[in-house]
């Protein structure tokens, strides 16, 4: 899905479906995005070739550059083809942020020039009396036409105590 720029040199946002298209109960788990859609993103993007993106999506992208040592923590949690998707991306440059969920932690970085942004899932172990919080991001276009990232205003939410 795409939502254009209103002026050539706007903000539009691609939409991008990563659920991967299988055939067992734990299908949200991995993630793809298909040549079809990269070619939407680039289709979209030689419409509009002043415009900056938004670019949307439920899996992280890459496996971040921390440390692990549980294998739970790297399977299935980004796009099985995330490299690949990547390398497609490029050509957007600095005119592009990735947004994506389905990771359980906040994290925000940089890779193949390309800002990244991962929402914290409240989601995971929650409950309606423990406290969460969420990020509004500001972006703004740079006189070079790079997509400026500032730094996020966190907001925090008081957890409630439920009646039983």
């Amino acid at each position: 899905m795409v939502l254009p720029p209103k002026q050539d040199d706007g903000l539009g946002v691609i939409l991008l479906n990563s659920n991967a298209d299988t055939h067992f109960s734990f299908t949200n788990a991995l993630g793809m995005i298909s040549v079809e859609q990269v070619r939407g993103v680039h289709i979209a993007a030689a419409q509009y070739p002043r415009a900056s993106w938004i670019v949307a999506l439920h899996h992280h992208v890459v496996e971040y550059p921390t440390l692990t040592k549980l294998l739970s923590e790297r399977i299935g949690t980004a796009l099985v083809n995330g490299n690949w998707f990547m390398r497609r991306l490029q050509a957007l440059g600095g005119r592009a942020v990735l947004m994506h969920g389905h990771r359980h932690i906040d994290w925000i970085g940089r890779c193949a020039g390309l800002s990244i942004l991962s929402a914290p899932s409240p989601v995971m172990d929650a409950a309606d009396n423990a406290d969460t919080y969420f990020y509004i991001h500001s972006l703004a276009l740079q006189e070079d036409g790079a997509l400026a990232l500032f730094r996020p205003e966190r907001v925090d939410v008081g957890g409630q105590l439920t009646r039983n």
